[in-house]
């Protein structure tokens, strides 16, 4: 692999109980064990950008955009089998191909007509988002259990066509939706708004973490992250290097990784930021995988 421990430049990485997959910037998918051991090869299965994912019992489901051919997807792939190689590019720009091409060992697949976003794992189904059109909930085998209207706020409608959902956490309240603006809504299994609110944040949020215990961790895309008990609450604003691109709560302490930084919010409010060289992707246990595709301890 060179100098690359997995081989590619990573985007995020989905955790399971034991199976973590990494996904690239070119549609690359690698399953790792707790060890940073390679499960399996490399595998591309589908020629095009992963732009949503989620891993829901034994399955990791995927969104992949192909925007200038304008061919999109959704699919399931089962986590303990073997990945393979899809096809290139080139057959989907061709015109002789009399038929749709679908991710390589994909479980279940669909032709998508708009594009989901914010795949979250909700009590074993999944959760999802299509812009201007609506909110579904989908078990792991693709059955719809629900749709619904994106949920619309007064304090933020003039920008509603630029807001989009960023994701789905199922809570002791409800299933909680959060939106880039600050707008969200607190549904009951039905899909029936039980409350809804906004957000008061110096940026754009671009994710969020929800631990019963300790509140919630707002990730925004600049120099600011947020903490909240409860989202009526007061945030706690904090700044930091750089966006914040993936947390973990471990023993109640928000540990992170990100923009030529780590950092660590203890339990007590002590905040302890750290500068590195490149840019953290994603953590499995004490470890970093950084831009560059390496694995590094992280500095907290």
């Amino acid at each position: 692999m060179g100098s690359s421990e997995i081989g590619f430049a990573p985007i995020k990485i989905d955790s399971g109980e034991k199976i973590h997959v990494i996904s690239g910037v070119s549609g690359q998918l690698l399953k790792v064990d707790e060890n940073l051991n390679p499960i399996t090869e490399v595998s591309q299965p589908f020629p095009a950008m992963i732009t949503s994912s989620t891993i829901v019992g034994e399955k990791w489901i995927g969104v992949w955009i192909e925007r200038e051919l304008r061919q999109a997807r959704m699919a399931a792939f089962d986590l303990n089998e073997e990945w393979l190689n899809g096809e290139k590019k080139a057959d989907l720009r061709s015109n002789k191909l009399n038929y749709h091409l679908h991710p390589s060992s994909s479980t279940w697949s669909q032709i998508l007509d708009s594009e989901p976003t914010a795949l979250s794992e909700v009590d074993n189904s999944i959760c999802f988002s299509t812009i201007n059109r609506g909110i579904y909930r989908i078990d792991s085998e693709s059955n719809e259990i629900w749709r619904s209207e994106i949920p619309k706020w007064k304090d933020i409608e003039k920008i509603n066509s630029f807001d989009e959902i960023i994701g789905f956490v199922n809570t002791e309240e409800g299933i909680v939706l959060i939106s880039k603006a600050g707008g969200f809504a607190i549904m009951d299994d039905e899909a029936n708004i039980i409350k809804k609110g906004v957000l008061k944040m110096p940026e754009i949020i671009t994710g969020f973490l929800y631990e019963k215990d300790e509140g919630w961790f707002i990730k925004l895309n600049g120099k600011y992250f947020a903490t909240l008990s409860t989202l009526a609450g007061k945030p706690k604003i904090y700044k930091v290097l750089g966006p914040v691109y993936d947390v973990k709560n471990i023993k109640g302490d928000w540990i992170w990784t990100g923009w030529r930084h780590d950092g660590k919010l203890d339990k007590d409010g002590n905040l302890v930021i750290l500068p590195r060289e490149n840019i953290g992707i994603g953590i499995i246990g004490n470890n970093v995988l950084t831009n560059d595709g390496k694995w590094e301890e992280i500095r907290i």
